[in-house]
């Protein structure tokens, strides 16, 4: 009985520890004509296990996205990091791009804010992240 009693507790400690209640998207699906444009890093949430914050992001990367279906990531200072082609099937967005001569693949959940100037990134494909990590984009 006593193991028992021990087995539960330690059990939902283990389910209180894990909800992260405030770091839900912001369940606007992702669209193509909203997605055009220029997007820059400004928040981040890493969780590396345990209880995290969103973290303020000094001179974040910037994501632009045109209305063909390519895109361009840039450090702050707009110097191109790689470029490639990007596909929306909803709630995903896959950026496809060449790493040494072979074609790559970068899969994120992705959701807008209502008024869609906030893009929240987590990475799917081709690792997942078990803690949460989410990446907040404001549209420029």
């Amino acid at each position: 009985m006593m193991i028992t009693r021990i087995f539960v507790a330690i059990s939902l400690l283990f389910l209180m520890q894990c909800q992260n209640d405030d770091t839900e998207f912001d369940n606007t699906p992702v669209d193509d004509t909203s997605l055009v444009g220029e997007w820059l890093l400004t928040e981040s949430y890493v969780s590396p296990g345990g209880a995290a914050e969103w973290q303020d992001v000094d001179e974040g990367y910037r994501y632009i996205f045109d209305e063909f279906g390519n895109y361009e990531r840039t450090n702050f200072d707009k110097e191109t990091l790689n470029t490639g082609s990007y596909e929306i099937i909803a709630p995903e967005l896959y950026l496809y791009f060449i790493t040494e001569g072979e074609k790559d693949t970068l899969g994120f959940t992705a959701d807008f804010n209502s008024s869609k100037t906030s893009l929240t990134l987590s990475p799917s494909y081709p690792g997942i992240c078990i803690e949460g990590c989410l990446y907040r984009f404001m549209k420029r």
